[in-house]
């Protein structure tokens, strides 16, 4: 013991490190102490599926985890039902829900307090307990549904369902007015719009021409969706490079969409615990690229 402190520079040294291993220690053992005071992920998962009214048999790729932010401790736990993804925010130490985001289907939402997880028409009942206890929409005026918002924009643009492809149907907030945030596309159009949620009337809106990719055929350029793939041939060239068939997957995303004037198609599946996402060419049908996620 006495050499490591022979000089005033080994004891320096010596002393330093002993100092540094000490408040490891102690950060360790605080960290320990203060994990043991939190909610486990099993407990985050549960909230979560008891705020949405469903069951852990009811849903695909659930996946929970811890995370610190603002100085606090939190669980994100996502999940999927039908095509609908689920995002909440859990708080770790008392369980209460922080923010959740619901997406896809027919109706979906984007709220920062507890009220109403499941996607339907009015948002402003509560759904458990918690959610009641904390939650004021129950005086807030109902909202027109997403279809009505859809049919407002199609009827501002002056175009039917038939005609365009919807890629954003999201509902948000906007400087503390709740507002569909809308976007579908035409042959060479892009529409993105807000629609007011509580009266249906157009908020905002953008047009934008959009320019057919340039590796096209001078006839594609003229009539470029009927050259398309399809979107159901899109998820069969997916399926068939992952080596799988639609029965043994779950979608919860394939829509047309485009990138720097180029359209393409976005396809995104589960199968347990594996997350495939590809992007394909909507005219050549060739995989742009693909990722493959473990949850």
């Amino acid at each position: 013991m006495k050499k490591f402190f022979s000089t005033p520079k080994r004891a320096l040294i010596s002393t330093i490190c002993i100092i540094v291993f000490v408040l490891a220690v102690i950060a360790a053992v605080s960290m320990i102490v203060i994990k043991s005071s939190l909610i486990s992920k099993s407990e985050a998962k549960a909230i979560a599926l008891q705020d949405s009214g469903l069951k852990e048999s009811d849903v695909s790729a659930l996946h929970a985890e811890l995370d610190f932010d603002d100085g606090r401790f939190q669980y994100e736990v996502d999940f999927y039902r039908d095509g609908t993804e689920y995002e909440y925010v859990i708080q770790a130490r008392d369980g209460g829900i922080i923010s959740r985001d619901i997406e896809g289907g027919r109706n979906n939402s984007s709220q920062n307090s507890p009220s109403d997880p499941s996607g339907v028409e009015y948002d402003n009942a509560p759904s458990s307990e918690q959610s009641i206890q904390s939650s004021t929409d129950e005086n807030e005026p109902k909202q027109v549904s997403l279809d009505k918002a859809k049919a407002a924009a199609l009827a501002d643009a002056k175009l039917s369902e038939a005609n365009v492809t919807f890629t954003k149907t999201k509902l948000d907030n906007d400087g503390g007015i709740k507002i569909y945030d809308i976007e579908f596309y035409t042959d060479d159009t892009k529409y993105d719009y807000e629609i007011n949620a509580s009266d249906g009337t157009v908020h905002e809106k953008d047009v934008e021409a959009v320019s057919i990719s340039p590796t096209a055929s001078a006839d594609s350029k003229n009539n470029a969706k009927d050259e398309y793939i399809g979107v159901e041939r899109a998820k069969e060239i997916a399926l068939n490079h992952a080596n799988l068939t639609e029965t043994d997957v779950r979608f919860v995303k394939s829509e047309l969409d485009y990138d720097d004037g180029k359209a393409e198609y976005e396809i995104e599946f589960y199968l347990d615990k594996k997350e495939y996402d590809y992007t394909i060419d909507a005219v050549s049908g060739n995989i742009i690229n693909y990722d493959v996620d473990y949850n």
